[in-house]
């Protein structure tokens, strides 16, 4: 079998850089940190579709960045209207938020082809292409029709939508047909797995359960579908709750905020997180308990998100009318009951938060995973803080010491965060904080980058001579043409 190349090409919304007033730095997030060092060992290229802000430039870096070249009205129909105005609500339950518009569907449809385009272009013979996100659902099967010489996997990162939801996507055949072109295709738990199967039951698409996924045949070759839990960098951030300065910032928070019971909230401004109905929930609870009006204080990072989009705005102001609200029924001059940050927090500051709070609050409606549960679990030095976890993120499936709770359930979720206010931490909550450091630590970016790509190798060394046979007719056929 020929030697594959050891580069790696990404393929993905954003770039891992983006401008700013000064100067290009590394974009936020998990999922940069976690492939950075892969493609500065691989020497690859990493092809951004993302904002016209992304930077696609930088300075000493040992691979390249590529970015698409396209009219700014494609990409806002492609990321605005197709991506979050239909996969986004869609496969997060707001079927009724779903806008299916075609000209929309046409430039996701045109930016999916240009991203296979240039990563044909670019990828060496053999190379490994990992491409990310609903985003870019469609580019696996392009790019396995123009190179099928190449290893390809694909990462979904919200969650699979339940078939019955999915049925009302115009092209949802096609965006399925088009996940099956990778060899491997990751979700992150089991549950989405499942809902991926069911897909395939109401789509007639032929294929086998196994233990470890779905197999879906697709003619000389096959198509995986697994659950692979996604991660944080577990050590940067129990780096960061060691940090003395980072401690002395949460032990002033702690008193900026009157000393008593912290809860902490950090959310995207999204309506698939619960925020307005967590607020609500706090609210009852402030109605209902001279203690909690006394004694417990809300911290509510709300990060600005999709501002372009019309829903996304509506949600804020919902949020800052529902705090203002709030401040002005219990609020006094000496105390507030919840504090609103509608900005994004650098990972120092987040700490701090994470360092004071009593207890974390995560109740999105619905999540793909949810990594603001595992950074607080990752921060605390010690076993003590509580998790609050809404049952339907797919962190609850890889955290099952968490105090779950059905975001839905109006009055459970008012017990729930008095619960974890009020009751005093007895050993129970320590063990149970314990087990889930472990679980964190054993879920880590790297491992899962790494993990991966070595079944994405491994899963396609099991079909290597059909797949050979295949690139060998394809070659054939372009040759034939060409003369």
């Amino acid at each position: 079998m020929k030697t594959r190349s050891p580069r790696l090409v990404i393929v993905s919304a954003r770039a891992p850089f983006v401008r700013t007033p000064n100067g290009i730095v590394r974009a936020p997030g998990g999922l940069i940190s976690a492939l950075l060092p892969l493609m500065r060992r691989s020497r690859g290229t990493w092809i951004a579709a993302g904002a016209d802000r992304d930077a696609c430039e930088a300075s000493e870096l040992p691979f390249r960045v590529r970015a698409l070249s396209l009219p700014s009205e494609t990409r806002a129909a492609w990321y605005a209207g197709a991506s979050n105005g239909a996969l986004w609500p869609l496969s997060h339950g707001f079927v009724e938020v779903c806008r299916f518009r075609a000209e929309q569907a046409r430039a996701y449809f045109e930016v999916c082809r240009a991203a296979a385009e240039v990563a044909a272009e670019h990828a060496p013979p053999g190379a490994v292409v990992w491409i990310h996100d609903y985003q870019l659902a469609l580019v696996p099967a392009l790019l396995r029709a123009r190179r099928p010489d190449l290893t390809i996997g694909f990462f979904w990162h919200i969650p699979w939508p339940v078939a019955e939801n999915l049925r009302v996507l115009p092209w949802a055949s096609e965006l399925v047909e088009g996940l099956l072109g990778a060899d491997l295709v990751g979700l992150h738990v089991p549950r989405y797995v499942r809902a991926f199967r069911d897909t395939l039951d109401e789509l007639g698409v032929a294929h086998v359960n196994e233990e470890e996924g779905i197999v879906v045949p697709r003619g000389a070759r096959h198509a995986r579908i697994e659950a692979w839990p996604i991660g944080i960098d577990v050590e940067g951030w129990a780096s960061l709750g060691r940090d003395e300065t980072v401690a002395a910032e949460a032990a002033h928070i702690t008193s900026e905020l009157g000393g008593g019971r912290v809860l902490l909230s950090v959310d995207r401004m999204d309506y698939a997180k619960g925020i307005v109905e967590r607020l609500e929930a706090f609210e009852r609870l402030l109605e209902q308990s001279s203690e909690v009006r006394e004694r417990v204080t809300l911290v509510q990072i709300g990060v600005p998100s999709r501002e372009t989009v019309a829903a996304y705005r509506d949600l804020r102001q919902r949020i800052e009318a529902t705090v203002g609200r709030i401040q002005g029924r219990f609020g006094g001059p000496r105390r507030k009951p919840v504090h609103l940050f509608a900005r994004t927090l650098d990972a120092h500051e987040l700490a701090a938060y994470y360092l004071a709070a009593d207890a974390a609050i995560v109740t999105p409606k619905r999540d793909g995973m949810n990594l603001v549960a595992f950074e607080y679990i990752a921060t605390r030095p010690r076993p003590n803080g509580r998790l609050l976890l809404s049952m339907t993120a797919g962190a609850a499936d890889v955290l099952p010491e968490a105090h779950l709770v059905n975001p839905y359930d109006e009055e459970g979720l008012g017990s729930a965060i008095g619960h974890v206010a009020l009751a005093p931490e007895t050993a129970s909550d320590s063990t149970r904080m314990a087990a889930l450091k472990a679980r964190v630590s054993r879920l880590s970016v790297e491992t899962w980058a790494s993990g991966f790509l070595a079944r994405l190798e491994q899963v396609t060394q099991e079909h290597a001579p059909a797949q050979a046979q295949e690139t060998r007719l394809a070659a054939s056929v372009r040759v034939t043409r060409a003369r």
